[in-house]
Parts: C-alpha cells; structure tokens; sequence
C-alpha cells in the first residue's frame, strides 16, 4: 500500500507545476458563467473533463522521464503501478468534480444572490455526477489505449476515440429523448432518480475489466 501511495504521490508532484494554470482555468471559466449562462451550465462539465486530462497526461509526463524504466529497478511490480495509475487518474477527476460543483454553486449564489438555490444545487449535483460518470466511461478505454500504443501514438487514438463517443452518445440520448418525448428537465430527473445508480454500477464493472486488460498488456511490454 506505501508503495501504490508513493507512486501516487510522484504523479501529484508531476503535475504540481501546473497549479497556476488550472486557477487560471477555472476563473476564466467562472468569468464566462458570469457573462454567460450557458458556459454556467457546462461549468460542471468542463472543469472535471480539464482535470481528467491534465490526470490521463500522467502518461506522457512519464514517458518522457522514462520513469517506468527508473520505476522497475526497485522493488515495485508492474501491477502496483499499473493500480497506482488508475486511482491517481480517478482521484484528479474527483478532484475536479468536486471543484466543479463547488465553483459552480459559488457563481450561480453570487450572481443571483442566493446561495441556497436546492434546485440549482440537486440540478448540478445530478450533472455533475452524468459528467463523472462519462468521464470514468472514457477512462475505461483511454487507460488501456495509452499502455497499448504509448503516450504518443495513443492521444491521437484517444482523441478521435473521445470524439466519436461524444458524437455517438449526444446522438443516442437526442434520438431516446426524441423518441420518448423525454425533455431535457426530465432527462435530469430520471438520471437523479435511477439512472445514475444503473450507469455508476456498469461503469465500475467495466472499471475493474479495463484496470485487468491494462494489467495485462503492461505486464507484457518491454520496458
């Protein structure tokens, strides 16, 4: 378990140098809920998908230190860093989540000067936990990819990947909505109601299975 924290804690300090721009990032995002309220809407959306990328940027941060080879001189096995990778990656888009609840919920309260909107908040709690939720989806196909093809090879990957999940599924749930005559209110209903129970069980699963394949591919590779 120290040895799963240590790792932890390196992929933390890797990305230490990177705490003015995330602030930077998130008072330009709050300025535009400001101005806009629809970039206030995305708010928690953006802030986590930004966090899940800076964590999924572990890969190249360590490639390019070659850290895996340093790693794999002590007495660390492959599996232990493959499970630090996953919780480090799960922990910054937690990280962001709960960032993205609580700047949201600031800037809504200061603009319509009510900080105790309960409907604004279970609205934003129920995006928030669709935009985990979608993001822990990718993570179970980005994480296996970037051991597969590498930090370089695999962002391109990863990238055309996000775009055609993002497409496929905006498209799945307009045509569903579409077909049932569900708006977009009832839509956030039935998510806070059950379906985020029903999604966050079927992620974890896959979850666990993509944390077994990436397993299985790092133990194979050379490093």
């Amino acid at each position: 378990m120290n040895v799963i924290k240590g790792l932890i804690v390196k992929d933390f300090q890797t990305i230490k140098s990177y705490k003015s721009t995330i602030l930077s990032m998130i008072i330009i995002f709050m300025i535009g809920g400001f101005l806009n309220e629809d970039i206030l809407t995305f708010l928690p959306i953006t802030i986590p998908l930004c966090f899940e990328m800076l964590g999924i940027s572990s890969f190249s941060y360590d490639n390019l230190a070659k850290a895996d080879k340093y790693l794999l001189t002590f007495p660390i096995n492959k599996k232990d860093i493959v499970k630090a990778r996953y919780i480090y990656i799960l922990l910054f888009t937690l990280l962001g989540a709960l960032l993205g609840l609580v700047f949201t919920f600031i800037a809504q309260g200061i603009k319509t000067s009510n900080f105790f909107d309960k409907e604004f908040l279970s609205n934003t709690l129920a995006i928030i936990m669709g935009s985990l939720l979608s993001l822990m989806f990718l993570q179970v196909f980005q994480i296996p990819i970037m051991y597969k093809f590498g930090a370089e090879k695999g962002r391109i990957i990863q990238l055309i990947m996000i775009v055609a999940l993002m497409i496929g599924v905006s498209l799945i749930i307009t045509t569903l909505m579409q077909l049932f005559g569900i708006s977009l209110d009832n839509f956030i209903v039935m998510l806070k109601d059950y379906l985020i129970a029903i999604l966050g069980m079927v992620v974890i699963i896959l979850y666990i299975l993509s944390f077994a394949i990436s397993y299985k591919i790092y133990e194979r590779k050379e490093i």
